[in-house]
């Protein structure tokens, strides 16, 4: 009698996939290199975040240095030296720069420059002044700007723009700045921000000369004859090398505005002295770094920094120009 052959024994085998425990530590090394990884893109992204902020505010510095340089290397073109430039010199807030408007004039015209800008307005202490008794508010025969908005020029002079005030008898008297209010046919008003002139020693002779002006505003934006340039902007501070003994020698006591030597009073200088022009330009990120412990105001000139941490990164741009048209006369 055959017998079958014995059954082979079952043997039961474990399902395929993960125990619970196995699960757990796959979940526990994903969630930190996921951690790690999320650290890695954060730090990477903050970096280049700085870096392009840094590298916007170092482009907006350079443009408006250049544009700030160029206009003071025209400073006193066509006009008397005594009108080259002007400021109001603040100790707790930015300067205000007043540079002679060298676009408005037309070179080939000195006769008409000369003439056009007297005025019968002796007044050149604060406040808002109407210059008038002038041959015309165009200084060359020929109009730069639109004064009343209908698409033809008809002034040398702009509403929102600058002018300086002096006296072309005694240049001694120094000048008086402000911004311009509105535009005659033979009338200038302006707002004087920087005045009076010094006593006058004997007969006078006022004239006033268009210019461009830089003003910061209290929200960092700085402005050029009414129209913004640059935001995120802190400071502008300006100072004058005056060649008082004229021996083309700089003396401290020649340096004005700078925290060092006297401080600058537009009514108190000769600026046909003048044969430099000192510029501090402080700007500053658009946006705070948390992390960045050396955010602070940057002392310029005679002006003081504000203490602590704002978490602004800046950047300084300082310069020296030389006064061309007064240093060659």
């Amino acid at each position: 009698m055959t017998h079958p052959p014995p059954t082979a024994p079952v043997v039961r085998r474990r399902g395929a996939g993960f125990s619970l425990i196995e699960l757990v530590i796959a979940m526990l090394v994903m969630g930190l290199v996921m951690a790690y990884a999320m650290d890695t893109f954060s730090t990477n992204q903050e970096a280049y975040q700085v870096v392009e902020q840094v590298s916007e505010t170092q482009q907006n510095m350079r443009a408006v240095a250049d544009l700030i340089e160029r206009d003071l290397r025209h400073a006193g073109f066509m006009v008397e030296a005594g009108a080259a430039a002007c400021a109001v010199d603040n100790q707790n807030t930015s300067d205000i720069l007043y540079v002679s408007d060298a676009t408005a004039i037309d070179p080939g015209n000195v006769t008409g420059v000369t003439n056009a800008i007297g005025t019968g307005n002796n007044a050149t202490g604060p406040g808002v002044h109407n210059y008038n008794g002038m041959t015309s508010t165009i200084l060359d025969g020929v109009a730069s700007y639109d004064t009343d908005g209908n698409g033809v020029a008809d002034s040398d002079f702009q509403v929102g723009g600058g002018a300086i005030v002096f006296d072309r008898n005694d240049w001694t008297r120094g000048s008086a700045c402000g911004i311009v209010t509105a535009i005659g046919g033979t009338t200038v008003t302006v707002d004087i921000e920087g005045g009076p002139l010094g006593a006058a020693a004997g007969a006078v002779d006022m004239a006033v000369v268009p210019a461009h002006r830089y003003f910061i505003d209290a929200n960092g934006t700085l402005f050029r004859d009414g129209l913004e340039i640059a935001r995120d902007v802190d400071d502008l501070q300006i100072a004058f090398f005056l060649d008082l003994n004229d021996d083309n020698v700089e003396q401290p006591n020649e340096i004005f505005g700078d925290g060092v030597g006297p401080d600058y009073t537009p009514g108190a200088v000769d600026m046909s002295q003048a044969r430099e022009i000192l510029v501090n330009l402080v700007l500053r990120t658009r946006v705070q770094d948390v992390d960045f412990t050396d955010g602070q105001f940057q002392t310029s000139f005679n002006r003081n920094a504000v203490a602590g941490n704002d978490g602004f990164r800046r950047r300084v741009h300082t310069s020296r120009e030389m006064l061309r048209n007064l240093v060659m006369r």
